[in-house]
């Protein structure tokens, strides 16, 4: 089955009324950091263990767990991450073998039928180390019945010999209890959560634009996505030996070679894409309100999620000008609140060194106001989350890019568009805008854009920027 069907066939599957009345699988908490709808939730489903087996399912999955956020950068954000384990009884334990692939030579494995619940199986695509299930339609009921909020799903096969797979399935790892198969879990995960590519060649098939893949012909003037990082920590411009036209960034990087550490551009990948799902505040406090004591000195808090060590950095304001930093609470005391309208405002940046992306302070940074004042029913507090929603579409672009956005409150907008070398290439001023939506269709000749091109489109509204990465067809 292709991938594209596969993903028809998976989305299709979850959004099944019929899947609702679906057997239920208990599911254990293994790790609970926070809300399922602001964390990064692994699942692990079991295929192969026998209902006498699970106490071993449970410490497989917890062996595997334990090596994936033993890796940088998983071991500094391991607080924007859930862990959870289904299980599922199978009738037997194990996994087939058709013994179909040419390599097959190499294992011990015997051929085999078994009968377990997502009919796994060595020698998929004629390679004795791909184990991946038949069972698609199975994964799809138990995980929309069982766990529907999973953000990756590990398919953990009951048997010792060494495999694994990924991409086959969106959003699905599939790998064995093997020791070394961990190591394919944590490589699967940079694919199926990161959009990485292979630092090893593939094939021509897979071969495309990705945070860690270039074709360098169509990049204008030789300016790779990862140029902040050309000349640290190894990183660099290299030729696959199979195919010279296209170029990967380093030469010992988890996605080329098991058991190396993922280099510096794809810690920063996966960096983006855990920003991306997770937001570094929980919580914000007091939420709007009327207080009847207006002589009472008020509080304004976030519940943050730091990472390891902690790398978030916060500016607290009132009325524009510096109230507080780095912490994540503030008194205020009445007196500075006593008379007219007020604004109380903390920022949060994750200031982590292992992101250069240019777009990271401003893609991923979140502002918490309360505005406060006085009535003769005590002191008024709305309190929300400034968000600014921004659109960019279609990405890759051609000839048109639409660019849609909402402001929460007036302000003053300004659009420019830069290359991965950070140069300016076209600066659109839009002036004072009242709060609402705005939608433009742009012509990218106009903007500059050259085929093949990574840039990004900076909108800069009074004074703090937000960013959208553009890929030009």
């Amino acid at each position: 089955m292709s991938k594209l069907s596969t993903l028809v066939l998976l989305a299709a599957l979850l959004l099944l009324p019929g899947l609702s009345r679906a057997q239920l699988f208990p599911v254990d908490t293994l790790m609970k950091n926070g809300p399922l709808n602001n964390r990064v939730n692994i699942v692990f489903v079991g295929d192969g263990y026998e209902a006498s087996d699970m106490p071993q399912y449970l410490n497989d999955v917890q062996a595997a767990s334990t090596r994936l956020f033993s890796e940088s950068p998983l071991r500094q954000y391991q607080q924007y991450f859930n862990l959870f384990a289904i299980k599922v009884p199978s009738a037997e334990s194990g996994t087939s073998h058709p013994h179909t692939a040419l390599d097959c030579y190499t294992s011990p494995l015997a051929p085999r039928v078994a009968n377990t619940y997502f009919r796994s199986a060595f020698d998929y695509d004629s390679i004795h180390r791909q184990i991946n299930i038949a069972g698609v339609t199975e994964l799809g009921s138990v995980l929309a019945a069982s766990f529907p909020s999973y953000t990756v799903a590990v398919v953990l096969v009951n048997t010792g010999e060494y495999g694994g797979s990924g991409g086959e399935i969106p959003n699905v790892v599939t790998i064995t209890a093997n020791s070394y198969s961990t190591e394919v879990l944590v490589h699967e995960l940079g694919h199926t959560f990161a959009n990485l590519a292979d630092e090893y060649w593939a094939g021509i098939i897979y071969a495309r634009e990705y945070p860690n893949m270039t074709e360098l012909a169509r990049q204008p003037g030789g300016v790779v996505r990862w140029q902040s990082w050309l000349g640290t920590n190894g990183v660099g411009i290299y030729p696959y030996a199979e195919a010279p036209a296209w170029y990967h960034p380093h030469q010992n990087c988890k996605m080329g070679q098991l058991y190396a550490p993922f280099c510096s551009v794809c810690t920063e990948a996966l960096i983006e894409s855990i920003h991306g799902a997770v937001r570094p505040v929980d919580s914000f406090s007091p939420g709007s309100t009327t207080l009847p004591n207006p002589t009472q000195n008020q509080q304004f808090s976030l519940r943050l999620l730091p990472p390891t060590p902690n790398t978030l950095r916060v500016k607290w304001q009132l009325d524009g000008a510096p109230l507080a930093g780095n912490v994540a609470q503030v008194t205020v005391p009445s007196a500075r609140l006593a008379t007219g309208t007020h604004t109380i405002e903390a920022e949060v940046i994750d200031s982590t060194v292992l992101s250069h992306s240019i777009t990271h302070r401003t893609l991923h940074r979140y502002v918490y106001r309360w505005d406060v004042g006085q009535t003769p029913n005590g002191t008024t507090i709305s309190a929300r989350e400034a968000e600014y929603v921004i659109k960019t579409y279609p990405n890759p672009v051609a000839d048109v890019l639409t660019v849609a956005y909402t402001l929460p409150q007036p302000g003053d907008v300004r659009m420019t568009v830069v290359d991965a070398a950070g140069r300016r290439l076209h600066t659109l001023t839009r002036g004072r805008q009242a709060a609402g939506s705005y939608r433009y269709e742009l012509r990218t000749a106009d903007l500059n854009l050259r085929p093949g091109g990574v840039y990004t489109l900076v909108l800069d509204i009074d004074g703090r920027p937000f960013s959208q990465q553009l890929v030009k067809q």
